[in-house]
């Protein structure tokens, strides 16, 4: 269980996965293999050089863009509420595998060095610190089921196809909640699957336009930030 107070930042159906044995035989991913001197259970589904293969993947507009966790992460990562243990992250993949971010983490700037430490932390089960500490977990789950270990409140997603608010809106009602949880999509394009939306609450729309995910996550834990700053703890100003 979430402290009190804590907010929970949950990329849901992120894009994030090794390549799957299906398509490791197909040249695309022979040929990137080969390239980096590497056997294909080694290789994150990367969209950039497995396109071809993909197109045999079911769901595979949603799959194999690591880079867009990357840039969330350090984005999420990077805020005061993070480093002040106000914010805790969780990654849900597209295949049902969940990430658990430490405490007080700093994700590699370097995207060949996330990508190192992805592959690590799939074959591994674990990334830790030199000094053995756990960086992150990896463990099989659902959507569902992360949200009952986390024990959340209230559970709000934000999609393009949400309710409009503005980010400072959606900022009340995190803030408003002893332990809320915000669920933003880890994948290019397309929406939360029925598996993830059944479990949602209130899903909100920050922006007329579809926003990247770093972007809304930016916008809304900022304003979180002013509230806390100003002791607003309460959703609206009625």
């Amino acid at each position: 269980m979430e402290k009190a107070g804590t907010i929970t930042l949950i990329l849901a159906e992120a894009a994030l996965e090794m390549v799957p044995q299906e398509i490791s035989s197909h040249p695309a991913v022979k040929n990137h293999a080969s390239r980096l001197g590497a056997r294909w259970s080694q290789l994150l589904l990367d969209k950039s050089y497995h396109y071809a293969a993909m197109k045999k993947l079911a769901d595979s507009a949603k799959r194999g863009r690591p880079d867009i966790i990357h840039f969330a992460l350090m984005e999420a990562l990077s805020t005061p509420l993070f480093m002040e243990n106000k914010l805790r992250v969780y990654v849900h993949t597209t295949n049902d595998k969940i990430i658990a971010i430490a405490d007080n983490l700093r994700i590699p700037k370097s995207y060949f060095r996330f990508e190192g430490l992805m592959v690590k932390l799939f074959t591994e089960g674990s990334a830790r610190s030199e000094d053995g500490a756990v960086l992150m977990e990896l463990s099989d789950g659902t959507f569902a089921s992360l949200l009952k270990s986390i024990a959340a409140e209230k559970v709000i997603g934000l999609s393009t196809t949400g309710v409009r608010a503005a980010p400072e809106q959606v900022a009340r009602t995190l803030t408003g909640t002893e332990n809320c949880a915000v669920v933003v999509g880890g994948f290019p394009r397309g929406h939360f699957g029925e598996k993830t939306t059944r479990h949602l609450g209130p899903t909100y729309s920050v922006s007329g336009i579809g926003l990247e995910a770093h972007v809304v996550i930016a916008r809304v834990l900022y304003e979180c930030e002013k509230l806390l700053e100003k002791g607003v703890n309460h959703e609206s100003d009625e």
